[in-house]
């Protein structure tokens, strides 16, 4: 799960984090919606962005999944 940390109110999505922890489901905080949306081919600012595994882009799913497992656990 990918979530925006300029999102307004936080309270938005301020469960989906412990949601993640409590199923042991990664997750990572970008800095923009807009940057977020962008990175999924929209026009619109985005505050979250769930990813699932998927064979038709496994491969590019195990590089993501490696990128934020290595990233310091957030605060």
């Amino acid at each position: 799960m990918v979530l925006a940390g300029d999102t307004l109110p936080i309270e938005v999505y301020c469960h989906l984090p412990v949601m993640c922890e409590d199923r042991n489901l990664p997750y990572v905080y970008i800095p923009s919606k807009t940057d977020l949306g962008a990175a999924a081919g929209s026009k619109r600012p985005t505050c979250v962005i769930m990813v699932k595994p998927h064979e038709e882009y496994q491969e590019a799913y195990d590089e993501c999944l490696e990128e934020v497992q290595a990233l310091p656990p957030p605060m």
